[in-house]
């Protein structure tokens, strides 16, 4: 077997730089890191807020549900039902928890709400139904990060009704 020649070396000139072909696009990582960390940023704050809003929804949802089914019970007219064996809701009995179970509903809700935007309505929904509204305010948890519209909250709304049955 024969050995094969090395190849000659060749000497650059003096002060001269060689390239090659991945030399040119060498500083192109460093223009694209920042941005695509940027990307990652902003879409976290989108993100966050979503996560805000959907607990605000699923809390207004949860505070419109639990108070209807109460407020149903507890406004029972008991003479309607002792009597006749019929179950309606007392309409005097409603107005008269109606102040109380809003500034509780209201009390109850979290801070993702901006203060003061909380509104809750209680209404009669038949003769034996109460139907209650629950709206308010979400808060931007990030802020300006995914601010689209300019506005700093979006609304919530949520609305449940609660009927009762005799078992039987």
């Amino acid at each position: 077997m024969r050995a094969r020649p090395a190849p000659p070396a060749i000497a650059a000139p003096s002060g001269s730089q060689t390239t090659q072909a991945g030399d040119v696009e060498r500083g192109s990582a460093l223009l694209l890191v920042p941005v695509g960390v940027l990307i990652v940023v902003l879409l976290a704050g989108i993100t966050v807020d979503s996560a805000a809003v959907f607990l605000a929804q699923r809390e207004a949802t949860a505070a419109a549900s639990s108070l209807a089914n109460d407020l149903v019970s507890l406004a029972l007219d008991e003479a309607a039902l002792r009597h006749h064996g019929i179950y309606r809701v007392d309409a005097s009995r409603l107005r008269q928890l109606t102040a109380g179970s809003q500034r509780m509903t209201q009390e109850r809700l979290s801070a993702i709400f901006e203060p003061g935007s909380v509104s809750v309505a209680i209404t009669a929904a038949g003769p034996s139904a109460v139907r209650v509204s629950v709206s308010g305010s979400a808060r931007r948890v990030i802020g300006l990060i995914g601010n689209v519209n300019g506005r700093s909250s979006r609304p919530v709304s949520a609305e449940a009704v609660g009927r009762a049955r005799l078992s039987g």
